[in-house]
């Protein structure tokens, strides 16, 4: 199985040192530039992706690196088998129409608010495996009255419907180096790979019972 690891706005993959030297086996980092939009980014990271089609995928990603995985899952939903988001804002930055007006020339301002197309779209994105959000608690932005992490809300964290949600008393980035976030990926992972097995003994089923009569071609078993 292949761990995808996005990073957050302005930061790089070496945001995920601490958990990678815990979590063991191929991964796949992947980098971004928020200026050159979010569209493009994402049509990068999907080829980086598809480079390394014969593998099942494992996403991790960081606040607007979690976007990021959330769509990449959608695009590559039969491979997919699981993710774990982190401090990531399923509902925009509610701040951000607010900066905008501060620096109107900052593309990444303009696609993290909550009706920018990313948001939007990420809210409509269905998946049918297990997907939580680590939800951070800790911290207090003066730009931001109710509670947030430092950076986003604990609101927005938790905006998308349908996904497992799990506090960590940490702000925005500490959670990066938290020991129960690697407990967690880890459990996750294991979860997801139990998911892909489960799926592989299922088709080599299949096939083996089609190969003999039993089943034909639509799965359906002859009398």
């Amino acid at each position: 199985m292949l761990i995808v690891y996005i990073h957050g706005a302005t930061a790089t993959a070496q945001s995920f040192n601490y958990i990678r030297n815990s979590v063991k086996g191929p991964d796949l980092l992947l980098e971004y530039d928020s200026e050159n939009g979010f569209q493009n980014n994402l049509d990068a990271m999907g080829k980086s992706i598809a480079e390394h089609s014969d593998q099942a995928l494992f996403f991790i990603g960081h606040s607007l690196g979690g976007i990021y995985a959330l769509s990449l899952a959608e695009i590559f939903s039969q491979r997919t088998y699981g993710g774990v988001t982190i401090s990531t804002p399923y509902g925009g930055s509610e701040v951000a129409p607010f900066l905008k007006y501060f620096v109107p020339f900052n593309k990444l301002l303009k696609e993290i608010g909550p009706t920018s197309p990313p948001i939007i779209h990420a809210a409509e994105i269905v998946l049918s495996v297990p997907w939580c959000n680590l939800v951070t608690t800790r911290g207090s932005s003066p730009w931001i009255s109710i509670p947030n992490d430092g950076v986003v809300t604990v609101e927005s964290q938790r905006k998308h419907p349908g996904f497992d949600y799990i506090n960590i008393v940490a702000n925005h980035y500490e959670v990066l180096m938290d020991p129960e976030t690697v407990f967690i990926v880890q459990a996750r992972i294991k979860q997801a790979q139990s998911l892909s097995l489960a799926q592989l003994i299922q088709q080599v089923t299949e096939k083996s019972l089609q190969s003999v009569g039993l089943l034909d071609k639509d799965n359906r078993y002859h009398d």
